[in-house]
């Protein structure tokens, strides 16, 4: 089966390159030169590095010169991580759902970091975290993600904005899963340090961008050339940065995040009133709080993660395991098991996300290929 042909419902791990992010790419690419020279190449590599901030900017609603372009999330919490402890901030206070790209560099830095409760729907304790912060010092930290890349669950970070600032504290958020799932202005201004990733929105991988609010600044460890103003140094990766701005522009205005929502809701949706009738002994993570639309975390109790991505590989369908396997070994969610599951929920959960290449009635089809995927496995039969 062709790649072309296969049901893909993975964009929470990587969403494939749209067509404007492919056409701005490959002009960058074209183009050439360094956006550090001051020959021709250099400034139009230049012009097209500006233009790419500007765009982002007016998406994301912050100044372009707040924007820092970096490779990605994982760099750019890296480098709002480390300015946040060499600034002073401390202790800190981590979400217990917060992916593994905050949560080790959190706990490298700030070896006594404390976690934030999470419910079962995996939504933050924010009671927990204003009694906390009353007694924590004059600057505490917190890192909260926007949206969970397992569940979907939005967390209320308007809301968590206003306990840390009461606090006089600074806020680092991962908004990697809710750029062009969510309106940009339900995150926009309520972190000192907010991070975006390309590959996650259609862009290609290696670019990001940390946006830093006028309260906070960049301290950069890793001097070099000087670029970004001197807040990360390194060559631009213009084509990789032009490609995420195009890809930002197409999917993360107001009007494309209403019409994502529609769309891939209805989808998810279909797929789990599918399973829903079929698998009694299904367990449907976060249905009850806002989700960002495209999500769904399922799991099938006494059916290993991993054994049903290969299964559902294997029938032409690309979904992704909650739980990460690491030297061949599986381990549970981690995830899940902060939220209060079982090892054997834990272990068994799936996440299936659409994106903006899904096709209308994926949903129905992707349930379809799970249920006969699950049956053929414990050897029920259809009704």
């Amino acid at each position: 089966m062709s790649v072309a042909a296969r049901l893909y419902a993975d964009h929470n791990a990587t969403s494939p390159l749209r067509p404007q992010a492919r056409a701005a790419l490959l002009q960058a690419l074209e183009i050439g030169g360094n956006a550090s020279s001051v020959h021709t190449e250099g400034r139009a590599a230049r012009k097209i590095l500006e233009g790419a901030r500007e765009s982002l900017a007016s998406i994301v609603l912050c100044p372009p010169q707040a924007i820092t372009f970096v490779s990605g999330a994982t760099e750019g919490l890296h480098l709002a991580l480390e300015s946040a402890h060499a600034l002073g901030f401390g202790p800190c206070f981590i979400g217990a759902g917060e992916h593994d790209a905050a949560w080790a560099k959190a706990h490298q830095l700030y070896p006594e970091a404390h976690f934030i409760p999470i419910d079962p729907d995996t939504i933050i304790d924010l009671n927990w975290l204003d009694a906390q912060l009353e007694n924590a010092g004059p600057k505490p930290l917190a890192v909260i993600q926007a949206a969970n890349n397992e569940t979907g669950a939005i967390m209320p970070i308007a809301r968590v904005s206003d306990i840390v600032r009461r606090h006089h504290g600074a806020l680092i958020c991962d908004a990697t899963q809710a750029l062009g799932k969510i309106g940009a202005g339900a995150i926009a201004g309520c972190a000192d340090w907010t991070v975006f990733s390309s590959h996650k929105v259609g862009g290609p991988p290696g670019a990001g961008a940390l946006i830093t609010a006028p309260s906070a600044s960049i301290v950069n460890l890793r001097p070099g050339g000087g670029q970004e103003l001197g807040a990360r140094a390194g060559t631009h990766n213009v084509p990789a940065i032009a490609g995420f701005a195009a890809a930002a522009l197409a999917c993360a205005t107001d009007a494309a995040c209403e019409a994502f929502q529609a769309a891939t809701g209805q989808e998810r949706d279909a797929f789990e009133s599918a399973i829903n009738a079929a698998l009694p002994h299904r367990v449907i993570l976060a249905q009850a709080v806002h989700r960002i639309a495209n999500t769904a975390c399922v799991a099938l109790p006494g059916w290993n993660a991993e054994k049903q991505v290969i299964g559902l590989d294997l029938m032409g369908a690309s979904i992704s395991a909650g739980a990460a396997c690491s030297s061949g070994k599986v381990k549970s969610s981690r995830v899940l098991a902060a939220a209060g599951f079982s090892d054997d929920i834990a272990s068994s959960a799936i996440r299936v996300s659409f994106g903006w290449s899904t096709n209308p009635g994926d949903g129905e089809k992707l349930a379809a290929l799970y249920i006969k995927c699950a049956r053929a496995r414990t050897g029920a039969k259809e009704t």
